[in-house]
């Protein structure tokens, strides 16, 4: 892989990395390749829920401070566009408390996945959005920040919030019960997106803050991770499935990651039905831009030039200019694969 580190710097696109991605110092890569990156990113929290810098909130990797520390600090005296990853209801470590898992109707709790319907923990991602921010770093990834699939949560916390919405008892309603009355689940979708969007004002007043604190010329950016794929219904079914607004991200942070394809392992030929699909999925990225946001392409685990080349490709016939990948997968993939594409 450290062959392609400069193919896939001078492709212009931001690739974020891991420590363990980089075999020497953060000192020693950024001299070696900082005549070819105009942007890069490093995980700052990962899905186990660990920090990789000093933090006061999260537990930390303490073996990854030291590189995280000079790499922010070498990028800016550089002038590199330096960007963070963190992800938010994805996280192992605070879901090992079982009252605040996600969970299914039939009680089926998900021990990587931070129920959203919980105002103390978005303000514990707004005290993680203000750690990075006190780095000298223009970008926040915002990762894990949707609700798994339609059928959650339905956790006591959500049962007893949502179920006078539609004259139920909590400790009877079901997805079932939704499904069946078009209006009622109507609201389900509807419910679930104010909270997931509240999460997210949440998140933008801590970037705010940031700024007041650091006096950075720039206003710290949040961009805002959608999943889309086919399992899901690609962009209209995701707003069903995982509570996204487009429009109210926009509003929120006018930042959006679009990670395209995360359940599926190949994208779609161009010319093919299904490219033309995907294609069109993206319309809304045409209003999103025009009301002043930017959309970004991810993807995971891009290894070869080209898989990069589909993304460009595919960026040009949508209308997305920036380009956002990893060399791998997250630690969790498998049983986050699961658990969202899962009959349940």
């Amino acid at each position: 892989m450290k062959s392609n580190f400069r193919e896939f710097f001078m492709q212009k696109m931001l690739i974020m990395f891991k420590p363990e991605d980089i075999d020497v110092s953060a000192k020693e890569f950024i001299s070696t390749y900082a005549s070819y990156m105009e942007t890069v990113g490093i995980v700052g929290k990962g899905p186990d829920g660990y920090a990789l810098y000093s933090s006061k909130t999260a537990p930390v990797r303490e073996e990854h401070v030291e590189f995280f520390d000079e790499w922010v600090k070498l990028n800016d005296a550089l002038g590199i566009h330096d960007v963070v990853g963190m992800d938010l209801y994805t996280d192992g470590w605070f879901a090992k408390d079982p009252k605040y898992q996600t969970m299914n109707d039939k009680g089926v709790k998900m021990e990587h996945q931070i129920c959203p319907n919980r105002p103390e923990f978005w303000e514990y991602g707004a005290e993680i959005v203000k750690e990075i921010g006190a780095f000298p770093v223009n970008e926040i990834l915002v990762f894990g920040s949707g609700f798994i699939r339609d059928q959650f949560c339905f956790c006591d916390r959500c049962r007893a919030d949502f179920a006078p919405l539609v004259d139920q008892e909590p400790n009877r309603l079901t997805h079932q019960f939704l499904t069946e009355n078009p209006e009622h689940h109507a609201k389900w979708h509807e419910w679930r997106s104010d909270v997931i969007h509240k999460g997210l004002e949440v998140l933008q007043a801590a970037a705010e803050s940031s700024d007041e604190a650091t006096g950075r010329e720039q206003p710290l950016r949040l961009s805002i991770e959608v999943l889309l794929d086919p399992e899901t219904g690609l962009s209209e079914g995701a707003r069903n499935e995982y509570g996204y607004d487009y429009s109210r991200i926009g509003e929120i942070t006018k930042n959006v990651l679009i990670n395209l394809f995360p359940w599926s392992p190949i994208l779609p030929t161009k010319g093919s039905n299904e490219y033309s699909e995907l294609v069109e999925s993206l319309y809304f990225v045409n209003e999103f831009t025009r009301r002043g946001g930017r959309a970004s392409l991810f993807r995971w685990g891009v290894t070869t030039t080209e898989q990069l080349q589909e993304l460009k490709t595919l960026g040009r016939d949508a209308g997305i200019d920036r380009i956002v990948t990893t060399f791998h997968y997250p630690s969790d993939y498998s049983r986050r694969r699961e658990s969202a594409i899962g009959n349940y």
